[in-house]
Formats: C-alpha cells, structure tokens, sequence
C-alpha cells in the first residue's frame, strides 16, 4: 500500500480517520477502488464501510462493477 502525506492548511481540524474516509470513499464512488479496498484505506470493517457510504448518500456500486 502506497503512503501519502497530506500538508493541511491552518485551522483545517480534520482526524487522520475523517481525511482517510473522505478519500477513500471519493475513490470509491469514482470507481477506483472497490468496497473492500476502501473500507480498508479508511480503516473500517465493510459493514460500518457501507453504514458511512449509505451517511453520504453513496450507493453502493454492484459487485461486478468494480474497475481494480
């Protein structure tokens, strides 16, 4: 798994959880990575993975509809 660092402007007061979570559910609504790879960028199990996408109003893409 590649590693990134993020430099946030001052004042930004967001968790590493809430970054990770605002990227990996980004990639995977653009179909970039599929749920489980991005429940485990964002560090969740798939069942609370899929309670944040559905928070979000991110639908679930069908499972054969994954791009990796």
């Amino acid at each position: 798994m590649q590693t990134l660092n993020i430099n946030l402007p001052d004042g930004v007061n967001l968790s590493e959880k809430e970054i990770l979570t605002a990227v990996a559910t980004r990639l995977y609504d653009t179909g970039l990575l599929n749920l489980e790879q991005a429940a485990d960028v964002a560090g969740y199990q798939m069942a609370a993975f899929i309670e944040e996408l559905t928070a979000q109003s991110i639908q679930e893409l069908p499972v054969g509809n994954n791009h990796h």
